[in-house]
């Protein structure tokens, strides 16, 4: 992919922060003249290098939870399987690894599903040839709060103060109520266009405007939605997209976890009993060796291992194809009125 040069990369990194930052917001946190940010941002939404989606927390509105999923297939099967767990509305993401013929998902099931997804649907996908299942136990850091090293701190504060309280959201707990037809149908637009204004939303909808303010801002606030910038990081400069599995000592899981999750590499941070597990983005090989000789330094983790990610099939809910993200499919524009 080609790379993007430093103010498109500051736009993107803005947009990865704060997916529906005004164009103004932006312009005024980079330095830069509004009407240069709008035509670079549109452009960059346009040729689909970035684009934004919205993401609803399963354990928010269910009884869903996280598990990691690793598939170990045959090699000649392997990216097939990819397609196939990229096709299950389950994942979230889908990766195929270079250290072994391996693929490894994010997947939001209830457990009482395990049994049908693992020794029905995947044991029937041909190929496949051993799997672990995984819960994730708690999240440091999900692609939404990702801070690469494009921007500042105090850039990054002005867009969004971050997502750390919405983290606790995807944990397991009581089963959450699920949406009603007014906010079912707006996450189902955001997916599209996770920047698609109040206007646009209330028109499609024909609902009131104030009544898409509130729902949004009550959903996103809560985390029961999140709307993410999805890119690339190889478009920022960093190409080399690994999985990092941290075997911890006998030490509290949040000391871990926060320090990776501060790491401005990490994109994903999650614990699952004594493994904490990372995606993290950097510029070079070079840069991966000295991130993992720094963890293994440490004397809360007993052993590091990274396994580099060799084709994306899901990101962020978005399929991949060929190594490139599909485009959303069109919305049909509904006729009758959605009750406030």
């Amino acid at each position: 992919m080609e790379q993007l040069d430093a103010l498109d990369r500051q736009i993107v990194a803005a947009l990865v922060r704060n997916g529906r930052a005004p164009w103004r917001q932006i312009a005024e946190v980079l330095g830069q003249q509004e009407r240069t940010v709008a035509r670079r941002g549109n452009k960059l939404l346009e040729s689909g290098a970035v684009r934004t989606n919205s993401f609803i927390n399963p354990p928010s509105v269910g009884s869903r939870t996280p598990f990691l999923l690793r598939v170990t297939a045959a090699p000649r099967s392997l990216r097939s399987v990819c397609s196939w767990l990229a096709q299950q509305d389950e994942s979230s993401w889908v990766s195929a690894l270079s250290g072994s013929n391996e693929a490894v998902a994010e997947l939001f099931i209830s457990p009482g599903e395990l049994s049908g997804i693992l020794y029905g649907r995947l044991a029937e996908v041909e190929g496949v040839q051993s799997f672990a299942m995984m819960p994730l136990l708690e999240y440091f850091r999900t692609p939404s709060g990702w801070t690469p090293d494009v921007l500042n701190s105090d850039q990054y504060a002005a867009l969004h103060p971050g997502e750390d309280a919405q983290l606790g959201s995807i944990r397991a707990g009581h089963p959450g109520e699920p949406l009603d037809e007014i906010n079912t149908a707006m996450a189902e637009l955001l997916h599209r266009n996770g920047r698609a204004t109040v206007d646009e939303l209330a028109s499609e909808l024909s609902v009131s405007k104030a009544t898409i303010s509130r729902r949004l801002e009550a959903m996103t606030t809560s985390g029961v939605l999140f709307i993410r910038a999805v890119v690339d990081p190889a478009a920022l400069g960093f190409p080399v997209e690994s999985l990092l599995t941290l075997t911890r000592a006998n030490t509290p899981t949040e000391r871990l976890g926060h320090h990776l999750a501060g790491l401005p590499v990490t994109r994903w941070a999650a614990a699952s009993g004594e493994q904490v597990l990372a995606q993290v983005a950097v510029a070079t090989l070079d840069d991966l060796r000295m991130l993992l000789d720094d963890l293994r330094l440490r004397d809360d983790v007993i052993s590091v291992r990274s396994s580099v990610y060799a084709e994306i099939f899901k990101r962020s809910t978005v399929l991949y194809r060929d190594g490139k993200p599909e485009n959303p499919a069109p919305s049909a524009r509904r006729r009758a009125p959605l009750s406030a």
